[in-house]
């Protein structure tokens, strides 16, 4: 195998032997008045004043909305119930044997014996 000539090994370029100290630059270099900066402070805490009085009325209104949820699943829940208990009613009054019964007592029919009924 022939080593290939382009590859050089990795050197960091030297750095000037003279270094300047850099100086620290504030990011908020605006020059304010004291008159502002109260201003400013009162502002900054008015926002986060009205914030939290906005956040807190909504979490009133979600736990409002959540005990009216759970009285609807309450209500849903009993028309439910009620629901069931009334076909199971209905069932029971459909059954042939409540019908034979209402039907000999209100109207006097009771069922053909074995020997009544002829077919022609």
């Amino acid at each position: 195998m022939t080593p290939n000539v382009s590859v050089r090994t990795y050197r960091p370029r030297q750095q000037a032997a003279l270094r300047e100290d850099r100086q620290v630059k504030s990011r908020w270099s605006v020059p304010l008045s004291g008159g502002v900066r109260k201003y400013l402070a009162i502002m900054v805490i008015a926002g986060l004043v009205a914030g939290l009085v906005i956040t807190q009325f909504f979490y009133g209104q979600m736990m409002d909305m959540r005990v009216q949820a759970e009285q609807l699943r309450s209500v849903n829940t009993k028309i439910y119930n009620e629901n069931v208990r009334l076909l199971a009613f209905r069932a029971q009054l459909a059954s042939k044997k409540q019908i034979v019964a209402l039907a000999g007592t209100k109207l006097n029919l009771f069922e053909p014996e074995k020997g009544q009924v002829r077919r022609m």
